[in-house]
């Protein structure tokens, strides 16, 4: 017979395993935090493990915390500080004198709502539906974004920031100054028009992405694809999953002083899982995530990705690999 320290353990187990790695995670984190809030959010709305990348973004603010600042906030008498950079894991001015400002690719963040500098563009970073094939040998472009790490704000805070020039730059003055190119980027995919077909925002909270993809996709169970981290070399593919999905809602991580993402759908969009081995050794490497853009007919005629293809808006399809930071959202079937 089993003994109760048998029995606790097995019952322990099944939890774990039960719940998954959502609720499991949520019980490093107090009540009193919001992390436990943003793991639950999550977990009740994604069917799926949370990527790294999200993870590393939960808020160590407790709700005490939240309620403090959003009450500055909401009155205007918030303006940003070394201590609330540090307490809510900000990107702010006084962390950033060491590690310099954020590097990031325009190209995987554009779906052509802007034109892309295509003298600096990775000429791998376009390619054809060909290219998917087992067995094939392709260069992979670097996926390594290099943006600092910041932690998502809570929703409650998050709702009273509008992504507009004049907001950003009242409550984080002089990070804006610091740092003013890579903001007005984000701001000028942000505050794009979007092309024909395309639904887009730019979620400011880890619950504002999910409910942006839960509305764009017309369902209330997702699925979140990601990359694996690896380097830019050849490789072989092994293996392709294709996802028959009719919609995907991509979302590339954009620059601010809070984690905040560029998220989009696109009509006629094709979503795969592509298995990488070493040519050599044939040890695998990992898994990356393909976005296929079946329609490029509203694309500006300038987009990179026709230079790189050699081809005109509405000729062909244009493919790209996610970065490591970038997220896909499909409904579960």
């Amino acid at each position: 017979m089993a003994t109760s320290h048998s029995l606790t353990f097995l019952l322990f187990f099944h939890l774990v395993f039960s719940l998954g790695f959502t609720s499991f995670a949520s019980t490093q984190y107090s009540r009193s935090s919001i992390a436990s809030d943003q793991i639950k959010f999550w977990s009740e709305n994604v069917h799926n493990k949370m990527p790294d990348s999200v993870f590393k973004k939960l808020s160590p603010l407790t709700k005490r915390d939240r309620d403090y600042y959003k009450k500055l906030i909401t009155k205007n008498d918030f303006s940003e500080n070394p201590s609330f950079c540090s307490l809510a894991k900000l990107s702010c001015s006084s962390g950033l004198n060491n590690s310099g400002p954020p590097m990031f690719s325009n190209t995987y963040s554009n779906n052509g709502a802007l034109p892309v500098n295509s003298n600096t563009a990775d000429k791998f970073s376009y390619f054809r539906i060909s290219t998917l094939a087992e067995g094939n040998k392709f260069h992979l472009s670097d996926l390594e974004e290099k943006i600092p790490n910041r932690a998502f704000l809570p929703q409650e805070i998050a709702s009273k920031i509008s992504i507009s020039r004049k907001r950003i730059r009242k409550l984080f003055p002089k990070s804006f100054e610091l740092l003013k190119h890579s903001m007005e980027t984000t701001l000028s995919y942000c505050n794009a028009e979007a092309i024909k077909g395309e639904i887009k925002n730019c979620p400011k909270s880890l619950e504002e992405m999910i409910s942006f993809s839960k509305f764009a996709l017309g369902k209330n169970e997702l699925l979140v694809l990601a990359s694996e981290r690896t380097r830019r070399s050849e490789f072989l593919i092994r293996k392709i999953k294709k996802f028959d999905r009719q919609k995907v809602v991509a979302c590339h991580e954009v620059y601010l002083p809070f984690a905040a993402y560029f998220c989009h759908s696109t009509s006629s969009t094709q979503i795969y899982a592509v298995d990488l081995v070493e040519p050599e050794t044939q040890l695998p490497v990992s898994t990356v995530i393909a976005i296929c853009h079946m329609d490029t007919s509203a694309w500006p005629a300038n987009h990179v990705a026709f230079k790189i293809l050699k081809f005109s808006p509405g000729e062909g399809e244009a493919c790209h690999w996610m970065s490591n930071i970038d997220l896909a959202w499909i409904a579960v079937d």
